[in-house]
């Protein structure tokens, strides 16, 4: 189990990483175009197009895995701040467990779609040019079965904090927000 979770780790790292260069990328394309706009007049073209269907796409999905393998998501602890560590690592578990239900759905149905659109070739009307976005089909696809699989390794894995780092980073989580 340890080795599986290493990989996806290293997985989620990896597109996270690859999510800074898009924005990165995406803040250029979109200063150079207001910049040619407002200076000579002449915007890029296809960049509306390129922000909706590719940097937005790879913005919100590239770094899904890393928020579930770091449980970054927003947690509620309002109801949950007076339990046991125990039933708060059981309840942690159950989440995980729809966390994956809900995302493999996504990536199931998300990859068939994805089949789909790269056998038609699925592209964007940009003006003078057809873009084609059914690669970002498969982003969609690939990013929540790795969420998917990261929360169900959570799910099966330790179940409450054993002591030290694990306690610790537990302790500050439920220590963040005090009602």
């Amino acid at each position: 189990m340890a080795i599986i979770e290493r990989i996806l780790g290293r997985a989620a790292d990896a597109l996270i990483a690859l999510a800074g260069v898009i924005i990165l990328l995406m803040t250029f394309h979109v200063t150079a175009d207001v910049l040619l706009k407002v200076s000579i007049g002449w915007p890029i073209i296809g960049t509306l197009e390129l922000v909706t269907y590719v940097y937005m796409v790879a913005c919100i999905f590239l770094p899904l895995p890393h928020v579930q393998a770091s449980r970054s998501l927003i947690l509620v602890e309002l109801f949950t701040q007076k339990m046991s560590e125990r039933s708060i690592a059981r309840l942690d578990a159950f989440g995980a467990l729809l966390t994956f239900a809900y995302l493999g759905m996504i990536a199931w149905w998300g990859g068939l779609l994805a089949i789909g659109k790269t056998e038609i070739g699925e592209t964007a009307d940009a003006t003078y040019f057809e873009l084609p976005i059914w690669p970002m089909r498969w982003v969609v696809a690939i990013c929540c079965g790795v969420a998917a699989l990261i929360a169900i390794t959570q799910a099966f894995g330790r179940r409450t904090p054993s002591s030290g780092a694990d306690a610790d980073a537990l302790e500050r989580r439920l220590g963040e927000l005090e009602i």
